[in-house]
């Protein structure tokens, strides 16, 4: 009686238990059921990114690590895109003692190189007759295609003797980059005004959208105008040449002298000066004797009357004294 009474009792346990999970389990999926929806997507949402950002690291870490990326090979193109950007210029400063056939040379050698001349003067003096100019002197603005540059100023030394000459290099790559990525900027702001105004059915708004549009258009054109510029002056250098007429070149190279051949220098130079200097004293004679000549007469045609009036007018007195006496 007393084990049937235990057995009774030990199954109520069991029962009990067994109804106290399936009802904890029952609440559970209940809770997990009526959570809110939009949590759930969240949830989702973040787990997918998190994934996609694992997977996306994973890949990249793997791919570095077991296959490098093979460096594709730079195009001309590409090359020249991203090369520094320099603007060449120079002077140069000769003299010459044949001008027509320095002149002739300077043209050849622009034809030669395939560039021109952007600007040019020509002056001097006429001579005492008039029949020749001397002392000419020439100015020369040339462009050069950049590739050409360093030739062509090499070349200039076989045009006269060349005094001076400099060389200048700027360089324009930061400018220039700065200039293409406004206007890449510039040129997106166009297309998303351009689609504003499709859309757009206010008056007002369309007023201010065609403002906007026609300020942003004038700054894309200003733009484009500097690039092109930049363009001309990458392409082309420019050299600006002196070309000065002389009897005797400037010595250029330094040589070293001795003392007889200093003193020798010193005598021919000296001797050159003064050759040179009553050259000049003739040639003013001659452009002023005719001036010269003119007032001798006039000088002579005035002096003359006036010594004739005081030979009369001191004889006049001599004999007024004799006949007082």
């Amino acid at each position: 009686m007393k084990k049937k009474n235990l057995l009774i009792v030990l199954t109520l346990i069991v029962a009990l238990l067994l109804t106290a999970c399936g009802a904890s389990s029952e609440k559970g999926s209940v809770a997990y059921d009526s959570a809110p929806q939009e949590y759930k997507a969240e949830d989702m949402e973040y787990v997918v990114e998190e994934t996609v950002e694992e997977e996306v690291a994973f890949n990249t870490s793997s791919t570095t690590a077991e296959e490098p990326a093979s460096a594709e090979p730079v195009t001309p193109e590409e090359a020249q895109k991203y090369a520094e950007k320099i603007v060449y210029s120079g002077n140069v400063y000769i003299e010459t003692t044949n001008f027509d056939e320095s002149i002739a040379a300077l043209n050849a050698a622009v034809q030669e190189y395939n560039g021109f001349i952007q600007d040019s003067s020509v002056s001097g003096r006429s001579n005492g007759d008039r029949t020749a100019v001397v002392d000419r002197y020439a100015f020369y603005v040339v462009r050069i295609p950049s590739k050409h540059f360093d030739s062509f100023m090499t070349l200039t030394g076989q045009i006269g003797n060349v005094t001076s000459s400099g060389r200048n290099a700027e360089n324009v790559t930061s400018r220039y980059t700065d200039y293409e990525a406004r206007l890449s900027s510039l040129r997106t702001q166009e297309e998303r005004l351009l689609a504003m105004l499709g859309t757009s059915g206010d008056l007002e708004s369309l007023i201010a959208l065609e403002q906007r549009l026609s300020e942003v258009r004038y700054e894309i054109e200003s733009i484009e105008r500097s690039l092109r510029d930049l363009d001309q002056r990458l392409s082309y250098s420019t050299v600006n040449i002196d070309l000065q007429e002389v009897e005797i070149y400037t010595a250029t190279a330094p040589v070293k002298r001795t003392f007889g051949e200093k003193l020798a220098d010193a005598f021919s130079d000296g001797w050159s000066g003064f050759a040179r200097g009553v050259q000049g004293f003739i040639i003013w004679l001659a452009e002023a004797l005719p001036t010269l000549i003119l007032l001798a007469v006039i000088a002579t045609a005035v002096v003359i009357p006036v010594r004739r009036h005081r030979r009369k007018k001191k004889a006049a007195k001599e004999a007024a004294e004799e006949t007082a006496e």
